[in-house]
């Protein structure tokens, strides 16, 4: 397990492939116009209207100065010219070879230029005796333009020709440039230089070959590589032709080494026989080529002129170090897909590499090597609460890329700790509660000075409940957000969060384009560099300006956190099918996807006239948001508190007064803090404070029919659920129904503090219309219906409507009993028909509350008889 912050060091060198360091012996003679024929014109002039100029074309390698007429520059000066050639011949001796390795001998040079309609330019190679007797090799360049047309693969320079059966050998090295008559001839011209004879070897690797980090900097790697037993002589016996003659002597002028390494790597300084020659030296190298990135070249080359040096041994040995950048130039651990320093209970931590080989142009199975992670193996964060042992400090990690030519090493750390949350008390208001707390870090310290917000939520309720804040600033002359509205305030990963924003344009004689800027905070507010922005125009992919002709336009963001950043998609209301999306700044500390946070956007709107931006700018805050785990998710946004900071000892006292909190089912009031360095309360329920429900039970007293205008109390009973809030409410009596408009009838105001009932009787005239009716009590403050009833209204009053059959019933009782007294009839059958007299005035009343009170006014009357 190892701990602390660094790089952590590679003990040991590695070894690297010998291979990545290749050497090859070389001899040469380099040849200059002392060689040459004066040029030769055909047909025999003036030379008007040409021009030959020699030119150095390589510098000595003892002291860096120029060799003088190591090449020419042939051209044409005039147009108009009559036809014409000229010509300049070069006599090269082969000599044998005996370098290590060397199987050939070859003429290399340079030979390009420009051509002009007419002109031509042409090398050969011939034996010099018998003259012309055969032609060795010979190219003609005729077509116009620049030639050749690119260098030959695995060619020093641009023209190679191999003279090894020629051995002993005078060859002539003849160059032509000819012309027929044209009024183009201007502009051509052809240059020669670097003639060399050579023998080079085949390709030897290094001795050794190791790699290590540069001590002193971390970005760096070094590579220390060895030559050993390089062995040169160039006296030997070549046999001259014709004729065979043996002549022993130093052949060869020029003894080169010829290292060749992979492009990507730049050589700091060479040694020799453990002394420093390059830079220190003034000495320079025979032949220097870089590869760059791009070009398609994969190695670069060094070649040093060993007769330059005086060696006591013959086995000498030539050590170089170079350099490569660190492979690996990103380590970096992940949550959620984003890179974090801070890890909490239960996260999963993912390690990011990103390894780029410095070797470029290589095949890959060249750049492919071996990653190895080491990871604290002793570590393990389980869901829960974290051991103290594990918090506070921080944790390294390292990754070491290593092939035959690279090596990458970076460390890289984190921080495993979180904020726990202790509730110590809540209390309730009217319409409103208080919750206290203490915040303490994972190993048990003190949380102080940090920002929390307490959040209502109804959980597990999936209904939304947009919250608008209305602009305070509004600009008379440039555009303006009026309002700004959250539309799913509570959610959760892999759901967006919706706002809502309307611009207004208060001068449409003005043709405003626009930019909008989202800009995501934390709660404080807190910007940290994490923003989008959007430009409005006519032509952009919403198709909504101008601004001066469609009036207040609302738009949508629909806002993702994800694992490759914050992604904005914006939409116009108006224009729904066309959006825009963007991805905001990775900012100074990143919004992790599987993290629990409360947070705010900033939307800042700058008007654009005339492609230059306008003063003021408007912007607006939105209200806070709380991105919660999966748990608390789907949920209702009641209300935040205002966000507080914990004091000293980490305690808090939090508020929230809405009468949002009302008519939630099951009211759940949970914290979310974040400390300056991204620490945040741990990923599970134990940041919920309490649990309520605020649901009001309503019942009604039944209402009978009513007489038209009559006065008429309603009654409503009210049950409080709450355990904590005193429900503060205004109680509303509204009738409809029957054609008529829904209409205020009577008002109150009601306390019912927790878990009470309350009465409310309302008092209103009944609707002069006969009919049913809707009677609906509702609530402002709890957010709308409490409960109904119907109203019946009739011609009488239901009251009247039962005692009319009663006493129709008595006066028929009465004229029955008279009746039988004189014809001496029994009473039972008065009172037999009695009862069924009111049946027949049934249709009038409803039978079931009309027929009892009608057998007592029956009993009563005959009771006082």
């Amino acid at each position: 397990m190892a701990m602390g912050n660094g790089m952590m060091p590679i003990g040991d060198p590695i070894n690297g492939t010998r291979t990545a360091f290749n050497y090859t012996y070389s001899q040469a003679n380099l040849y200059t116009t002392a060689s040459a024929t004066p040029p030769r014109e055909f047909p025999s002039s003036n030379f008007t209207g040409t021009s030959l100029t020699y030119l150095s074309s390589l510098n000595r390698t003892i002291d860096n100065s120029p060799i003088p007429n190591t090449g020419f520059k042939f051209r044409l000066t005039q147009a108009n010219l009559t036809q014409g050639k000229v010509e300049i011949n070069w006599t090269l001796t082969i000599p044998q070879f005996n370098c290590n390795g060397c199987t050939g001998v070859s003429i290399t040079l340079n030979f390009s230029g420009n051509l002009t309609s007419g002109t031509n330019a042409t090398y050969t190679l011939s034996p010099l005796s018998p003259p012309n007797s055969t032609i060795i090799a010979s190219h003609a360049y005729t077509a116009p333009g620049a030639f050749p047309p690119a260098p030959t693969v695995g060619c020093p320079e641009n023209v190679c020709i191999d003279v090894t059966r020629y051995r002993g050998f005078n060859v002539t090295l003849s160059f032509s440039f000819g012309w027929t008559f044209s009024n183009e001839t201007l502009g051509m011209f052809a240059e020669v230089g670097k003639v060399i004879v050579a023998s080079i070897g085949s390709f030897v690797p290094s001795s050794s070959n190791y790699m290590q980090q540069d001590p002193s900097n971390s970005s760096s790697i070094l590579h220390t590589t060895n030559l050993f037993r390089i062995k040169y002589n160039n006296t030997l016996t070549t046999y001259l032709q014709p004729g065979n003659v043996s002549t022993s002597k130093l052949w060869w002028q020029i003894e080169v080494i010829s290292i060749y390494y992979p492009a990507g790597y730049e050589i700091k300084q060479i040694s020799l026989n453990g002394t420093l020659i390059s830079p220190s030296l003034p000495k320079v190298p025979f032949e220097r080529e870089n590869c760059v990135a791009g070009t398609g070249c994969s190695r670069s080359l060094i070649a040093l002129n060993m007769s330059d040096f005086r060696i006591a041994s013959s086995n000498s040995t030539i050590t170089l170090i170079s350099r490569t950048t660190n492979t690996i130039s990103q380590l970096s651990a992940l949550s959620g897909g984003l890179a974090t320093q801070f890890f909490t209970s239960g996260d999963t931590i993912s390690v990011k590499v990103v390894n780029r080989p410095s070797i470029v142009n290589a095949s890959t199975s060249l750049q492919t090597g071996t990653l190895t992670i080491t990871f604290p193996s002793a570590l393990s964060i389980t869901p829960g609460t974290i051991p103290g042992q594990l918090c506070a400090r921080s944790w390294t990690f390292s990754a070491v890329f290593t092939s035959g030519f690279d090596l990458g090493n970076a460390t890289g750390s984190f921080r495993i700790d979180s904020l726990q949350v202790s509730f110590t008390g809540s209390t309730g208001g009217s319409n409103a509660l208080t919750v206290q707390g203490r915040l303490t870090y994972g190993n048990g310290t003190i949380a102080s000075g940090v920002n929390a917000a307490l959040f209502a939520i109804d959980r597990g309720t999936p209904v939304n409940r947009p919250v608008t804040y209305d602009q305070t600033t509004v600009s008379p002359t440039t555009l303006y957000i009026s309002n700004v509205t959250l539309v799913n305030g509570v959610f959760a990963q892999g759901q967006p969060l919706i706002i809502l924003f309307t611009v207004v344009n208060p001068d449409t004689s003005q043709p405003y384009n626009a930019t909008v800027t989202i800009e995501h905070e934390w709660p404080g507010p807190q910007a940290h560099g994490m923003s989008v922005t959007f430009s409005l125009f006519p032509g952009d992919l919403l198709s909504d300006l101008p601004f001066n002709a469609t009036g207040p336009q609302t738009y949508k963001a629909a806002i993702l956190f994800t694992g490759t950043g914050v992604q904005v998609k914006l939409t116009n209301l108006r224009t729904f099918s066309n959006y825009m999306n963007g991805t905001m700044t990775s900012g100074t500390s990143p919004v992790v996807p599987n993290r629990p946070h409360a947070g705010l956007f900033n939307i800042t709107l700058t008007s654009v006239l005339h492609n230059s931006p306008q003063t003021p700018a408007s912007f607006i805050l939105s209200p806070l948001y709380a991105y919660v785990s999966s748990s608390l998710a789907p949920s209702r946004y009641l209300s935040p508190s205002n966000v507080i900071t914990t004091d000293s000892n980490g305690d808090f006292s939090a508020t929230i007064s809405s009468n949002f909190l009302l008519g939630a089912k099951n009211m759940t009031v949970l914290l979310l803090a974040r400390d300056a360095t991204g620490i945040g309360l741990v990923n599970n329920l134990s940041t919920v404070g309490l649990t309520d429900s605020t649901i009001l039970i309503s019942t009604t007293d039944s209402i009978g029919a009513v007489a038209r205008d009559q006065t008429v109390t309603a009654t409503l009973h009210l049950k409080s659920n709450s355990t904590k809030i005193t429900e503060v409410i205004t109680v509303n009596l509204i009738l409809q129904g029957n054609g008529m408009l829904p209409e205020t009838k009577a008002t109150k105001p009601v306390t019912i503090s927790p878990e009470d009932s309350q009465t409310v009787t309302l008092t209103f005239s009944a609707p002069s219309t006969i009919g049913s009716y809707t009677l609906t009590f509702s609530s402002p403050e709890y957010g709308g219906p409490l409960t109904s009833q119907t109203l019946q209204v009739a011609i009488v009053q239901s009251n009247l409507q039962i005692l009319i059959p009663a006493a129709i019933g008595v006066i028929a009782a009465i004229i029955v009993l008279g009746v039988y007294l004189i014809r001496g009839k029994p009473v039972e059958e008065a009172e037999e028909k009695t009862k069924t007299k009111p049946a027949a005035g049934s249709t009038k009343t409803r039978p079931a509350r009309a027929n009892p009170p009608s057998k007592s006014l029956t009993r009563t009357r005959g009771t006082e008889e």
